[in-house]
């Protein structure tokens, strides 16, 4: 396991691209909020058990040998990751995103979209890839930038409540770290899931929804649960293709 994750090393192809290995605060988002601990610490001693707060906090067990369970896998919830102010071992099994990206992981220019990712070794269903991580914004920046530069990369993650929709918006176009370079696909080997650990901020983790080869690419559905459908041509070509990108239409409004 420790060979398989470690310091985030990777570069940008683009030099004018500032990378960060994890989110920043961005335009009307208060820096504060990065200050701010979860109200949820275990008191577990060396590895965390079901009577652990923070896996209770997630609804239950979030990784299986380090894997991300087909329950958490397949939910559209959150995952609560054992922090700095918990009392269990650094090696809990229940601190996966915090030990950083895989080390095999590699950019490559594709034939119709861009720069793409891929991993040089084998990934097992479940396995934690990499973040998506970039600035964190306001809805006002975000709409300011989609009508400037268009929706791009910025990413939406809405979370339902009983009481409220809580909202993060992250984009990574010009800071931000390697997930970045994670394409769209209609048919993806792979799913974005917020996951809490230090603060209040989620991260967005990318985990492998199927076993992925080496050199294959990294892909992820950008619809993330909605149906709406942009103007931009879709490239994956899968046989579940939808012709074209997903396309978060709030921003524009």
């Amino acid at each position: 396991m420790a060979n398989m994750y470690g310091m985030d090393n990777y570069t940008h192809v683009d030099p004018a691209i500032y990378y960060s290995d994890t989110n920043i605060p961005g335009p009307g988002v208060e820096p504060g909020l990065w200050e701010v601990s979860l109200c949820v610490q275990c008191t577990c001693v060396d590895e965390c058990g079901t009577t652990c707060a923070c896996l209770e906090a997630s609804g239950g067990q979030n990784y299986i040998n380090h894997l991300l369970s087909d329950e958490k896998l397949s939910a559209s919830s959150f995952l609560l990751e054992c922090n700095d102010l918990c009392k269990c071992s650094t090696n809990c099994g229940n601190r996966v995103v915090q030990l950083g990206p895989r080390r095999s992981l590699s950019t490559f220019l594709t034939s119709l979209r861009g720069y793409g990712l891929k991993t040089t070794s084998h990934v097992q269903r479940g396995s934690f890839i990499c973040e998506y991580a970039g600035e964190v914004i306001s809805r006002e920046e975000a709409r300011r930038r989609a009508l400037h530069d268009g929706v791009n990369y910025i990413f939406v993650l809405k979370e339902h409540t009983s009481n409220s929709v809580s909202e993060t918006i992250i984009d990574p176009t010009c800071i931000g770290n390697i997930g970045r370079y994670v394409n769209h696909s209609c048919q993806p080997n792979a799913a974005v899931v917020p996951v809490y650990i230090d603060c209040p901020v989620p991260k967005l983790a990318i985990f492998a929804l199927s076993d992925i080869k080496p050199d294959e690419e990294i892909t992820y559905d950008y619809a993330s649960g909605s149906a709406e459908i942009g103007t931009s041509p879709c490239f994956c070509q899968t046989k579940s293709c939808r012709n074209f990108l997903p396309f978060n239409k709030d921003l524009l409004c």
